[in-house]
């Protein structure tokens, strides 16, 4: 809401020209002279010239006594004539911060900027405290636009200064906009910590602690934010934005607790406030408005919301894309519960359109805000470690003979320590050595063993391969018999039919095949995986054959083992290189053997 507060019609002034106005300026000081309108406060701004430093003086105190907005247009002009009649650049730097200061409420952020950085290239950098008030009003503006980083840095730069030179009131302002950066980017222990810094700095500058209320109500919730809230316009005194803004926060939290009445109550002395002491501001003014239309929408008082906020959307200057969102969103909402379907339609665009503006803004600042959080907390970091760095250096001295004391006994037990390490070091490499020689042998008589295993299963796998072809010769011999002894009539025919089937049976058995091949695999590992990787297209048929051609069965044997005649094998043994993509050249067999592991 404090940036919100600020995105208003920027206002110029005056340009000073002519020599009578060095009497005019003159006059008018004579005037602030007699003036005791305002509380003292301490000036700490090095001395330059007299005329000029009495003037900027007043307009210290009225920014100490939160009354900026009274500041006379013409002492700000008057402070122009001065430095460029001196022809001094650190006046004329010290002109733009105060013209800069005195209107924060009336500019836009980047016509701030542009002067201040104006003032950075004219200050000279002999004057810390000048720079420090420069970068700080600088790292406020930044703070509006988004810029956190930039906010940062200068804004620590400028609180130490502050608190160097015993400036409590700008060390406390400072404090709180850092407070506000670091809530703007969800660092929530270090706003407190920064509202911790600003609560003792205007404690010690005798000021009023609203402010400080204001923003830690932010930080919390529930009733201990609405106490907190109370505190802050009870503490407000002159500094009626806060108090606005208070006023505000309460109210809405009537309306999210049901409590109209009490939020309507509190709109209305908000726009007292902004009446009686802030001279009416349009902007805060519509703030207001913008709240008790929501209040109206609230109570269901449709007609006088949309007067109030239909006159609040006629102003000029206003177009800050959250609040007219909001302003066309009861709009809508209220002309909707009039049942005035055109009227809603328009301002809902209007809301849209606003919203989604508000919302591509808010987009926009994500990304700084997560770099900024990064970037802080490295630097935070690094701080830490310089701090560290130099209380180390501060006790250097107290510690530079423990340390020798540490490290002389350090060397000592280590040295005891390596001798007894080697020592065993060299009894555990003995017995390592030991063992390792004994694992070798255990290995190596392994490994004979494993390769004897293998030798063993493959002799099995081709024993049992050439017996079951010799089975199948058998069963061939035993079906040519009995077809012979059938041809002759020795045999009933039913008899020789029953053991063909039987015969028939066996020769097409699978099971044989899968014990084959399973035995087959143990010994070769991979070699089907390996063939099917070569070509998917292989049927099981394929495989079979290529099994057999690895253990070295000759085109009988395997027409035997797979029941058909040499010349289908050999068939089978063409199709097979085709699909293999073997050349004219090429070895089906050592092809076959080679993926065997032979």
């Amino acid at each position: 809401m404090r940036n919100n507060a600020i995105h208003i019609a920027s206002s110029t002034s005056e340009t000073v020209r002519g020599g009578g106005y060095a009497v005019k300026c003159l006059l008018l000081l004579l005037a602030l002279l007699c003036s005791s309108a305002v509380m003292a406060a301490d000036y700490h701004f090095r001395p330059i010239d007299k005329e000029f430093d009495r003037i900027a003086s007043q307009l210290y105190s009225l920014d100490y006594n939160n009354q900026r907005d009274k500041a006379d247009p013409k002492l700000l002009d008057c402070l122009d004539a001065i430095a460029r009649q001196r022809k001094n650049k650190q006046l004329q730097a010290r002109a733009l911060f105060w013209r800069v200061r005195m209107g924060q409420l009336s500019a836009m952020p980047k016509e701030c900027i542009a002067l201040l950085n104006k003032a950075r290239q004219l200050s000279s950098s002999a004057y810390e405290y000048d720079n420090a008030c420069i970068n700080y009003q600088l790292a406020g503006n930044y703070d509006r636009l988004g810029d956190y980083l930039k906010c940062y840095n200068l804004g620590r730069a400028a609180e130490s200064v502050f608190r160097k030179v015993g400036d409590s009131y700008y060390e406390g302002n400072a404090a709180l906009l850092m407070a506000q950066l670091y809530i703007d980017i969800d660092i929530t222990d270090q706003a407190v910590m920064e509202l911790d810094s600003a609560e003792a700095a205007y404690s010690r500058a005798g000021l009023s602690l609203n402010r400080i209320y204001f923003f830690r109500a932010q930080l919390s919730s529930g009733r201990k934010s609405m106490e907190l809230y109370h505190k802050s316009i009870a503490a407000g005194g002159k500094d009626w934005a806060m108090t606005i803004q208070a006023m505000t926060s309460i109210s809405m939290a009537c309306i999210s607790s049901g409590q109209l009445d009490s939020a309507m109550t509190y709109v209305d002395r908000a726009l007292d406030v902004v009446g009686t002491q802030g001279g009416g501001n349009v902007f805060f003014t519509s703030l207001v408005n913008i709240q008790k239309g929501r209040v109206l929408y609230s109570q269901k008082k449709y007609a006088e919301a949309i007067s109030l906020l239909s006159g609040v959307a006629q102003l000029h200057g206003l177009d800050d894309e959250k609040f007219m969102s909001e302003l066309y969103k009861y709009l809508w909402l209220s002309w909707d519960a009039l049942h005035n379907e055109r009227e809603a339609y328009a301002n809902l665009k209007l809301y849209q359109r606003y919203y989604e503006r508000n919302e591509e803004e808010l987009k926009k600042r994500e990304v700084p805000k997560a770099f900024a959080r990064e970037t802080i907390a490295r630097q935070n970091d690094q701080m830490k470690i310089l701090e560290k760095n130099a209380e180390i250096s501060r006790n250097y001295m107290y510690l530079a003979l423990l340390l020798v004391i540490i490290v002389a006994l350090i060397v000592v037990i280590v040295a005891i320590w390596f001798r007894q390490r080697y020592k065993l070091r060299e009894v555990e490499n003995r017995e390592l050595r030991n063992s390792l020689r004994q694992e070798t042998l255990i290995y190596n008589m392994n490994l004979k063993n494993f390769e004897n295993d293998i030798k063993h299963k493959d002799c099995e796998i081709s024993s049992s391969t050439l017996l079951l072809v010799n089975k199948n010769e058998v069963l061939h011999q035993i079906s040519d018999i009995t077809k012979r002894y059938s041809e002759s009539g020795k045999i009933p025919q039913e008899y020789v039919d029953q053991v063909n089937i039987a015969i028939k049976s066996s020769l097409q058995n699978d099971d044989e095949w899968s014990r084959f091949k399973y035995h087959f695999d143990a010994v070769h590992p991979g070699f089907f995986v390996k063939l099917k990787e070569m070509c998917s297209d292989l049927t099981e048929n394929d495989l079979r054959l290529c099994a057999y051609i690895s253990i070295g069965l000759r085109a009988k044997e395997i027409a035997e083992m797979l029941n058909v005649t040499p010349d289908s094998v050999n068939t089978n043994r063409y199709r097979l290189r085709k699909k293999l993509g073997l050349g004219r050249g090429e070895s089906l067999d050592e092809l076959i053997r080679k993926l065997g592991g032979d």
